[in-house]
């Protein structure tokens, strides 16, 4: 059985168009990604990036996060990387009959044989995964996946059964017909030819099943471009080039010499920026996992990234020409300014996307651009911005009431100990909440009362102490928040402080990531690690039972930005009494209180408050208290408590329960 000469011709002219469509429109979209003015380096850490691209990449890591999806993407993956070798043969059929890709043979054994059976294998879990698709797009209709992509996924399927299933039959009609190659290695395809073509023209099925599955595979080529499925090709590539500097740092701005202040077109994002849309699979699973849209506020991260790919499409030939004036700006095409402040920067979209898509940075930007280019901001912030430029914290009590909170608990600061010439081992970072939030105030209390009780020489900036800048710079103020930041790593070097203790994940995320990029680096720990350390060192000792089913809430700068799971639920696993169950979504699947991204100072009048949600978590552990490690977090948990008529349910901080604990 051979391929005849018209045959050839009219093959080659249509494999000739369907290779042009793919390449021309693929070589645009380079050219669009290009088109980008924002600066990015990604070629450091090499064999990193080459970790990532396989662990993320070709072994899809994040898919597996969830197992139907993980399951059946899995096996549709598999079967593009196997059956690439059956491809060659199968085109190379048009022009060499019974041309064979040439493996080497093994104790005897050709390797052929193997590829085969994997071949045969991959393409019946390949159609089995494609029926998994159907059914979870079609009858489980979850909400992430119901959108307009449905079609295009719907079509792309549709190509995948078709391909794998005449790749099956192809090989069926070639065994049949006595053509095939080492047929005992195609199990499946022999199981075809004994029970279908027996009653069948071989040769004419031969040629029917060659022609579909080439049809079916290069109409696919030239369809991708045109579709979602684009990721096909710029995924893998995605999680090469991922962002690699701390989970919880800001890109610095240049205040000095920049022109203009984040953005609002797309082409003044980056390369890699602009990359995320074509990388982007429309798994729905950003969007499915962010606070903010689940309580009903009119955020969509999922969108982001899709319409910054949509933007970039229409105004990609007049950006490249350079004709960008008079078009519609990114909060017209891409996202609206309400679903931008909207945001908790919470990370669980960035946490959750299979291909490294980031899209908290663009939101980020986004509010550095409605700040500092256009003076936007909600009108509720005004007031907080404004407290922290006067008073350097967003309460807008006076800077010197700053060390109030530790009158009688013998605690020194740091101008103290330097005029008396005292080693200390660790400097608290007590940050604003703790120095002026009533709530607060008890758990920087019962923490100094800790460390003295465990013998720890340490000392407080006191009034010489001002905000981290975190709220200022997730608000998109990166002007004020660079004041705090200087002044604080002036002072901080100034005394040499070398190791730093913060109970606030915001105050510890910030010093510990963002502030080397300012000249400030130290050893900078959580006070759930420094407790936990001290538990191990036996420096302290819980022996009094406190009484508490308690479940623990992860604070999203403690857990997803800087991984820090274990240590403060370690610290209340040795508390004596305590019992501890967990909330369906905790630790990186943790959901956020609603505080983060400056929010703490927004209103929040559309849908149901995001503290109220995660109150709702606690409330089916039917546990009687929760537990946290975040400032922020006691203070949205204590709202929503006293909101809900339920304060039944007790609110901690760990450090708390800790100090009941000590004899």
């Amino acid at each position: 059985m051979a391929i005849s000469a018209p045959e050839t011709y009219a093959v080659t002219v249509f494999l000739v168009i369907a290779l042009g469509i793919f390449t021309r429109k693929l070589t645009l979209r380079v050219r669009y990604l290009f088109a980008g003015q924002g600066a990015v380096r990604r070629w450091d850490h090499i064999p990193t990036r080459v970790k990532n691209f396989v662990v993320y990449g070709i072994f899809q890591r994040k898919v597996a996060r969830e197992w139907y999806a993980g399951v059946l993407h899995s096996f549709i993956f598999w079967a593009f990387v196997i059956l690439g070798a059956s491809v060659v043969e199968i085109t190379a059929q048009a022009y060499e009959p019974g041309w064979r890709v040439a493996l080497p043979a093994i104790a005897g054994v050709p390797l052929n044989g193997p590829l085969y059976l994997a071949q045969d294998a991959i393409a019946l879990l390949a159609a089995f995964g494609v029926g998994m698709a159907l059914y979870r797009r079609y009858v489980i209709r979850p909400k992430k996946l119901m959108h307009e992509g449905m079609r295009d996924a719907t079509i792309v399927l549709c190509f995948i059964l078709g391909i794998v299933v005449s790749l099956l039959f192809y090989n069926a009609a070639a065994i049949a017909g006595g053509t095939a190659s080492l047929p005992g290695w195609k199990p499946l395809s022999a199981a075809i030819a004994d029970g279908v073509m027996v009653r069948l023209d071989p040769a004419v099925w031969w040629h029917v099943f060659w022609w579909t599955h080439v049809v079916l595979l290069f109409s696919f080529l030239a369809y991708v471009p045109y579709s979602k499925h684009m990721h096909i090709v710029f995924a893998i590539v995605n999680t090469f080039f991922m962002d690699l500097t701390p989970k919880g740092a800001l890109k610095k701005v240049d205040l000095e010499k920049s022109e203009g202040f984040g953005v609002n077109r797309v082409e003044q994002l980056s390369w890699r920026q602009l990359l995320d849309g074509y990388a982007c699979t429309e798994c729905g699973r950003c969007t499915d996992a962010c606070p903010a849209n689940a309580t009903g506020k009119p955020l969509d991260p999922m969108r982001i990234i899709t319409n910054i790919r949509d933007t970039l499409n229409d105004q990609g030939r007049a950006i490249v020409q350079g004709h960008v004036e008079g078009l519609p700006d990114m909060f017209q095409t891409v996202h609206s300014e309400e679903g931008i402040w909207a945001c908790t920067t919470c990370y669980a979209c960035v946490y959750e996307c299979p291909v490294m898509n980031e899209h908290v940075p663009k939101i980020i930007e986004m509010r550095r651009n409605m700040v500092l280019t256009q003076g936007k901001m909600p009108s509720e912030t005004v007031g907080a911005m404004r407290n922290i430029e006067q008073n350097y914290n967003p309460w807008g009590i006076g800077w010197d009431q700053r060390g109030k909170w530790a009158d009688g608990l013998g605690v020194k600061t740091m101008a103290e100990i330097v005029a008396s010439g005292e080693p200390i081992e660790v400097l608290y970072w007590v940050g604003c909440a703790a120095s002026f939030d009533d709530r607060n105030r008890k758990v920087a209390q019962a923490f100094a009362r800790i460390l003295r009780r465990a013998g720890v020489r340490f000392a407080i900036l006191g009034p010489e102490e001002k905000c981290t800048g975190d709220p200022a710079r997730r608000l998109g103020n990166e002007y004020l928040a660079q004041t705090m930041i200087i002044a604080n790593v002036e002072t901080l070097n100034r005394y040499g402080v070398t190791r730093i203790v913060a109970s606030c994940p915001h105050c510890f995320n910030a010093i510990r990531n963002e502030y080397p990029d300012f000249g400030g680096t130290y050893e900078v720990v959580h006070h759930s690690q420094f407790l936990e350390e001290l538990l191990r060192a036996g420096r302290l000792k819980p022996t009094k039972e406190v009484l508490q089913f308690l479940t623990y809430h992860d604070a999203c700068y403690l857990g997803r930005y800087n991984d820090i799971y274990e240590e403060p639920r370690d610290v209340l696993y040795r508390i004596p009494g305590v019992r501890v169950v967990e909330m369906r979504q905790c630790r990186d699947k943790g959901f956020c209180c609603g505080a983060g991204g400056a929010r703490m100072w927004m209103a929040e009048p559309v849908g149901e408050k995001v503290s109220h949600r995660r109150l709702s978590h606690v409330e089916e552990t039917r546990a009687n208290a929760v537990a946290t490690a975040c400032p922020y977090c006691l203070i949205m948990l204590d709202d929503a408590a006293k909101t809900k008529n339920r304060e039944d349910i007790r609110r901690f901080d760990i450090a708390e329960l800790l100090e009941r604990s000590l004899s």
